[in-house]
């Protein structure tokens, strides 16, 4: 099964995670664990979260559940498992946790906030800070001078011919 993924990094900086992010298309994960693909979508207007499993037996959904909360549970059993995915989105970021048998196995997160932190050391990652809100408020500025000099002039122009 192939998935269109956006890459990123995971919590402790080793894995790919396996996330889309997306306004319009909501959050998207997947987890490969025990021959079956775990796939996780949330809406983004919504509300709305469903959990598919595609194994030997195909593709099915194991939870659908609308929850506005910041982290939502959901619990289904495959075989002799017990299984738990934790759907956790707050603003611009969003975590999925997968749980077997109450034991953390897997978990994957992407954020779309300008302010990063590195898990390791706590320190801010000023790199995406300059890329995600310094760059971009430095070219409204510069944008905005250049209109209102355009306007200056044209407005000098008329008045005083």
């Amino acid at each position: 099964m192939t998935h269109n993924i956006e890459h990123g990094r995971h919590q402790d900086g080793h894995q790919e995670v396996r996330m889309k992010l997306s306004l319009s298309k909501g959050i998207q994960g997947w987890f490969d664990v025990d021959g079956k693909t775990i796939s996780i979508w949330a809406s983004s207007w919504t509300g709305r979260e469903i959990v598919r499993v595609d194994d030997a037996a195909g593709e099915r959904v194991v939870s659908d559940k609308r929850s506005f909360r910041f982290t939502t549970p959901h619990e289904f059993k495959l075989g002799d498992s017990e299984y738990r995915i934790e759907v956790n989105v707050n603003f611009g970021r969003a975590e999925f946790r997968l749980y077997k048998d109450g034991v953390l196995i897997d978990s994957d997160c992407i954020s779309q906030q300008p302010l990063r932190f590195d898990p390791v050391t706590g320190k801010l990652d000023w790199g995406h800070l300059l890329k995600k809100a310094v760059l971009p408020i430095l070219a409204g500025l510069v944008a905005g001078l250049a209109f209102g000099y355009l306007i200056g002039s044209l407005v000098k122009g008329w008045g005083g011919a």
